[in-house]
C-alpha cells in the first residue's frame, strides 16, 4: 500500500502537482495508468484520448480514471483537488 492506495504494478502511487486551474496531466508513463482525483472544488473533470483536439466530460467530480499511455485529463477547478498516479 502507498498513501492508502493499492499499488497494481508493484510501482508506487505517485502525487501528480497541480498547476493552475484548468490544469491538465498527460500520461506519459509508456503504461496504462489510474488517476485518483479527491477533494478540492472541482467544477469539471474532462478526458482526451486526441492530444486535447477534443474532450469529453466524465461525468464524474471525483473519483479513479483509467488512462491508456498519451491520454489526458483536463481538471477544472476553484481549490486544487489531490491527483494521484497508479501505474498498472
Amino acid at each position: 500500500m502507498s498513501h492508502g492506495v493499492l499499488e497494481v504494478s508493484g510501482l508506487p502511487a505517485t502525487a501528480i502537482s497541480v498547476g493552475a486551474s484548468a490544469f491538465v496531466y498527460t500520461n506519459r508513463e509508456g503504461r496504462p495508468v489510474n488517476v485518483l482525483v479527491s477533494g478540492g472544488t472541482v467544477t469539471t473533470i474532462e478526458l482526451s484520448r486526441n492530444s486535447g483536439a477534443s474532450w469529453t466530460l466524465a461525468g464524474l467530480l471525483a473519483g479513479q480514471f483509467y488512462l491508456a499511455p498519451a491520454d489526458q485529463m483536463r481538471v477544472t477547478y476553484a481549490v486544487a483537488p489531490t491527483r494521484t498516479m497508479i501505474p498498472f
